[in-house]
């Protein structure tokens, strides 16, 4: 059978066995009769759980819009504008406004990616700044929340009389979803907070996990550090798997975050039948830029209460990392980490237990997934890279499936998941 995964900006294609392929893990799709926009312009003038935005603000007031980064695949140019509308019929004229990147520990955007995510007829506009992580000048604590969680915000962000949320709901490996509280509390974060919430000590508590918010330590700290940041509203939105807005929710940061949860979880859960030997990922633009958000597949995968791939198998990804592991400090820690020890189990020893800076915790969990599995990075800038961090390299599929082959079997199961960071594949 031969499968289309997502590469970069475009496909590849994997031709498998069918006596071999176990099946081809889909999200839902949804055949949305509205536009994006009607989609959007409909959450945003029927909030949940308190009045529309151009009544619950008053025309003095400040506010500040906080919007994703770009390893996020938003739609910051389709929801701003309606955003802004909604706003100035409230009376908040544009200079009342500010927009922050939210890029937790990642890079801050250049002017020009600014001027792209947002649309330029956003940034002639209104004033638009990046979160700054390590500039403690511009860092302000507001205490210790569930679980003994340092609240260090972005300082400027409490100067609004309001703050607004733009966010993406999707599977996240320690928060259960993105999106909702997250945006602010760790993308607007200073690292003190970040490097705890990400530390080994902290993701191996009980309920840290992918799709999972109930009894979710990682995730009630975010909720309180937002209720104690000003978040009044969010707006977010469900992606299909070509990107697509399918959904959008507003309104009171609890209530509408909830009630995306419960859609995404009805279109991001697959069921898979049986643990397979071979677990092949897509993962596509933008999360496919550097290897940080790569590794995030591998993880995906393997921290599940019923991994999808057996102990001892191998998870495949396909990335161009064309921003290599990434330019970010969160993302060079990352590297600086995982290569730190022979292997993976000598720096799952190391790191237990322990705290660790922001970016650490990635090498952590990649390590943790590299004893469970093997990984091969397929078609990446990166191959030397790669080897370093203790996984595989190969120049394209074929080439990694004759090793999964000649190593594993011919009789090998495989699954294919084309987008695996919006797929939430439960076995059994």
């Amino acid at each position: 059978m031969r499968v289309k995964i997502p590469y970069g900006k475009r496909e590849l294609i994997v031709s498998i066995p069918d006596k071999n392929l176990l099946g081809v893990l889909h999200p839902r799709r949804s055949r949305a009769r509205k536009s994006e926009s009607e989609i959007i312009k409909r959450a945003v003038l029927n909030p949940m759980g308190c009045p529309r935005l151009k009544v619950l603000v008053s025309p003095k007031d400040t506010i500040a819009i906080v919007v994703p980064d770009l390893t996020r695949r938003c739609p910051r140019d389709l929801i701003l504008p309606i955003l802004l509308d909604e706003l100035n019929k409230g009376g908040i004229k544009d200079k009342q406004i500010t927009i922050f990147i939210a890029i937790g520990m990642h890079r801050p955007l250049t002017r020009r990616e600014i001027d792209k995510a947002l649309g330029k007829n956003i940034t002639r506009r209104i004033k638009v700044k990046n979160h700054n992580p390590t500039n403690k000048s511009n860092l302000t604590h507001l205490g210790y929340v569930t679980a003994g969680v340092p609240a260090v915000v972005n300082r400027e962000l409490l100067y609004n009389d309001h703050v607004i949320a733009i966010g993406v709901i999707e599977p996240h490996l320690y928060a259960g979803f993105s999106g909702g509280p997250k945006t602010l509390s760790m993308g607007m974060a200073g690292e003190e907070t970040i490097s705890y919430t990400h530390s080994p000590k902290f993701l191996d508590r009980p309920g840290v996990r992918l799709g999972v918010i109930k009894d979710n330590p990682f995730h009630r700290a975010i909720v309180d550090i937002a209720c104690i940041s000003k978040l009044k509203f969010i707006i977010n939105v469900i992606n299909d798997d070509l990107g697509h807005t399918i959904f959008a929710t507003s309104g009171e940061p609890q209530l509408a975050f909830y009630k995306g949860i419960e859609r995404a979880t009805f279109y991001y859960r697959v069921k898979a039948e049986e643990p397979a030997d071979i677990v092949i990922c897509g993962i596509g633009w933008p999360k496919d830029a550097n290897l940080y958000q790569v590794s995030r597949a591998l993880t995906y995968i393997t921290n599940t209460q019923k991994p999808i791939v057996k102990k001892g198998g191998l998870v495949i990804i396909s990335a161009q990392c064309e921003e290599g592991i990434g330019r970010g400090l969160g993302e060079k820690r990352f590297y600086k980490t995982l290569i730190s020890e022979r292997n993976s189990a000598d720096l799952v020893k190391k790191m237990q237990g322990r705290q660790c800076l922001g970016g650490e915790q990635r090498a952590y969990m990649v390590a943790k997934s590299l004893e469970y599995v093997d990984c091969a990075i397929v078609g990446t800038k990166i191959p030397e890279t790669v080897n370093k961090m203790h996984m595989l390299h190969f120049d394209n599929l074929d080439e990694a499936l004759d090793y999964a082959f000649a190593n594993l079997g011919k009789a090998a199961k495989a699954y294919v998941v084309p987008h695996s960071l919006v797929t939430l594949p439960v076995s059994g």
